[in-house]
């Protein structure tokens, strides 16, 4: 107090004659400012850690669906689904990669599709730690449908919601939802009500008939599943892997088993499968005038191709109003037979004449397998149609039944079905998709087709 005073007495207003007592009060009031000065200036002390014990680490940096690992230049792709982006990133021997039990794993135990919780480096290049996201969904060797529309995907009954980021890897290459058909299968990853990656683990081909004329209106088995009535063009879009392939009109059959590989086209010559049953004959009926209904044994028979009929005696009847109606009985005996009938003469007159026919080679079938087909039923929409403007020039299938060259439009089809684009020296590419009810035109443009490579892959 005396040092504070000493300054304040000594100042010049003391030389002055001012009151000693003022300069006390003075010096009263510089006291209180300095001890409030000094409290405003304090600094806080920096709170210790409440246990010293427990090591205090940052959480994951954003969780990560792979998209693909370079081995050689040490990077890791990833789908960041927080920001919807696709990112890149270095790894080194000293990144830590875990399972989700913690189990340590080695980056060549990563598979494309899984889900990591990523920890990156303080600069943000490089990883440092990856390990599998909890709680995540997912399920192997499933079958998946898409609806492309509203962004929705369905696996066992569970419906999920993607983006356009949405990760869909086949043997490695990215692709689109829709070009997964129904018989493909998948492993699905995501949590609840979103999808975060689909891997398809078995996929589909393409069988190609060649040389089938025989067959054309009977019936197409596909590994005992898929039936089909034979057309011209055929162009069939089945599972990868071994798949038996069958034939059948009337007495006549074809069976052959194709080795089928994901996204190739195999084609077969159904000639050289082709048998007929034994102690059968296949009988051409020609019959005027046009329009005549034909009954075999008192079923009404489409006789447009050739009639499968076991050796023997046969009852026939023939009608048409407006002519004389002809009975009568017809023995087949010989493999191919002609039956002529012409109604337009007062009495009908009947030949028959033998083809000349090789002999009929044994089938393991029997006839009665031709009744345990039947074809699916198609739903159309005659007032409406489908137009396929691009690939300009690919060949055009829908549900295996060539359509023509885009651009084309035909006949709109309802229901799930699938289309096939095709051109020679490119890569052949399916597309699934769901047809509604909406009477209205549908038009499509599909992406380009890949050219293929020199070694014949796409």
């Amino acid at each position: 107090m005396a040092k504070i005073w000493y300054n304040i007495s000594t100042n010049e207003s003391e030389e002055n004659g001012m009151n000693p007592f003022r300069h006390l009060m003075c010096a009263g009031v510089l006291i209180l400012g300095l001890t409030g000065c000094s409290a405003a200036t304090k600094k806080p002390m920096a709170t210790k850690s409440p246990n010293d014990s427990i090591t205090y680490e940052k959480g994951a940096d954003f969780t990560g669906v792979v998209k693909s690992v370079d081995t050689e230049q040490k990077k890791i792709s990833f789908y960041n689904v927080l920001l919807e982006e696709d990112e890149e990133y270095e790894y080194s021997g000293g990144t830590r990669i875990y399972s989700e039990n913690d189990r340590d794993m080695s980056i060549s135990e990563v598979q494309l599709g899984e889900v990591y919780d990523i920890y990156q480096s303080e600069q943000g290049l490089k990883v440092v730690k990856m390990k599998q996201t909890e709680d995540i969904t997912e399920q192997e060797e499933v079958r998946v449908s898409v609806n492309q529309d509203e962004k929705q995907l369905t696996v066992a009954d569970v419906t999920y919601a993607y983006t356009d980021h949405l990760v869909v890897l086949s043997e490695g290459r990215q692709i689109q939802p829709m070009e997964i058909t129904p018989s493909d299968e998948v492993t699905f990853r995501g949590v609840k009500g979103r999808a975060y990656s689909l891997v398809v683990t078995k996929g589909h081909g393409y069988i190609e008939p060649t040389k089938y004329s025989d067959f054309l209106g009977g019936q197409l088995t596909v590994q005992g599943e898929a039936i089909l009535p034979i057309g011209e063009n055929m162009l069939l879009t089945v599972p990868e892997g071994t798949q038996t392939i069958s034939m059948v009109n009337g007495d006549l059959t074809g069976e052959a088993s194709v080795l089928v590989k994901r996204g190739q086209v195999t084609k077969v010559n159904m000639k050289q499968y082709q048998s007929q049953m034994p102690d059968t004959g296949r009988v051409k009926f020609e019959i005027e005038p046009e329009g005549a209904e034909l009954y075999i044994n008192g079923t009404l028979t489409d006789y447009s191709k050739r009639v499968s009929l076991k050796y023997g005696n046969h009852s026939i009847r023939v009608v048409l109003e407006g002519y004389n109606e002809y009975s009568g009985i017809i023995t087949v005996k010989d493999a191919g037979p002609t039956c002529r009938i012409n109604l337009a003469e007062e009495k009908a007159e009947v030949a028959s004449e033998d083809d000349n026919t090789a002999n009929s080679s044994v089938s393991e079938k029997d006839s009665s397998d031709s009744d345990k087909t039947s074809s699916s039923t198609v739903k159309t929409d005659s007032e409406h149609k489908i137009t396929i403007s691009t690939p300009t020039g690919a060949a055009v299938y829908l549900n295996g039944t060539y359509k023509g060259e885009a651009p084309c439009s035909f006949i709109k089809v309802l229901g799930n079905v699938t289309v096939t684009l095709t051109k020679e020296g490119y890569t052949t590419k399916s597309y699934t998709i769901e047809i509604s009810d909406d009477s209205k035109d549908v038009n499509w443009s599909f992406p380009d087709l890949e050219k293929k490579s020199s070694n014949g892959s796409g």
